[in-house]
């Protein structure tokens, strides 16, 4: 089995990419999607975090408060580092978890927004960064995340950039055109990854 890791700014198509893919059979595992299990009552990540942090990240149900969560993160030194360390290895051992139970698959995705700036390089076999040009990334941030193109801009700072992102990856996937440009850009890459 091949583990593709896809990552990529905001605003780049990673959703579009995602979807091709589902379409066109294969495994798609979201880690996004398993930190908010983890997060949710009960689970190791919530039970963890709560252990360290009490109750000041909580909303009035007991639930993970997600903004209460951000402000703590950045209010004090260490505090991001420290919730990293709590929850990364406990999505990457559920990543595994996943993973081991697609091994007859020849190839599975697994899509990580911030796959670089967590390091997260060494846990795949190739890296499909998919990418566009800064116009068209700020026009969809504004258009379907209805963002000011200042507040776009400042966003796609706070990451790692772009062109760093497509100097890093095995494979880069460019999203400048229509879904149809976008999904024959898809199965050009297919076929070299399978490699047919």
């Amino acid at each position: 089995m091949k583990k593709i890791g896809i990552t990529g700014v905001m605003g780049a198509g990673k959703s579009s990419v995602i979807e091709m893919l589902k379409n066109a059979g294969y495994h798609v595992l979201d880690c996004d999607r398993i930190n908010d299990e983890l997060l949710m009552k009960g689970h190791a990540g919530y039970q963890a975090l709560i252990a360290e942090f009490k109750d000041t990240i909580c909303d009035a149900q007991g639930d993970v408060d997600r903004m209460k969560m951000s402000v703590l993160m950045f209010q004090e030194a260490g505090n991001k580092e420290k919730i990293e360390a709590i929850l990364h290895p406990l999505i990457q051992a559920r990543l595994q978890q996943e993973l081991e139970q697609l091994q007859q698959e020849t190839l599975v995705f697994v899509e990580v927004p911030l796959l670089y700036e967590v390091g997260w390089e060494s846990c795949f076999d190739e890296v499909w960064v998919v990418a566009a040009n800064e116009e068209l990334l700020l026009k969809r941030l504004q258009q379907h995340r209805h963002v000011a193109k200042a507040e776009a801009k400042a966003r796609l700072r706070k990451q790692l950039p772009q062109a760093v992102k497509v100097e890093k990856a095995d494979r880069v996937l460019w999203n400048n055109g229509d879904k149809e440009e976008l999904q024959s850009n898809i199965y050009a890459i297919l076929k070299e990854a399978e490699g047919f």
